[in-house]
């Protein structure tokens, strides 16, 4: 009974095991060498961009 149960959770994760393929381009962030004291945040790729609280809107500014 264990034989069975030991195989069953085995075929059920080979199933459940994402397939990967291995030739597909890695997605990479642009290196971008910034100065730590300046503060940041990620856009939607992830990648590191300055952040410039004098480019945001008044109105978005006071609902703060």
């Amino acid at each position: 009974m264990k034989f069975i149960t030991a195989v069953l959770a085995l075929a059920t994760v080979a199933f459940a095991y994402p397939t990967v393929d291995m030739n597909a381009p890695v997605k990479r962030q642009n290196i971008v060498t910034a100065d730590v004291s300046v503060p940041a945040m990620t856009d939607g790729a992830g990648n590191v961009v300055p952040f410039d609280a004098s480019r945001v809107p008044a109105r978005k500014r006071s609902e703060a």
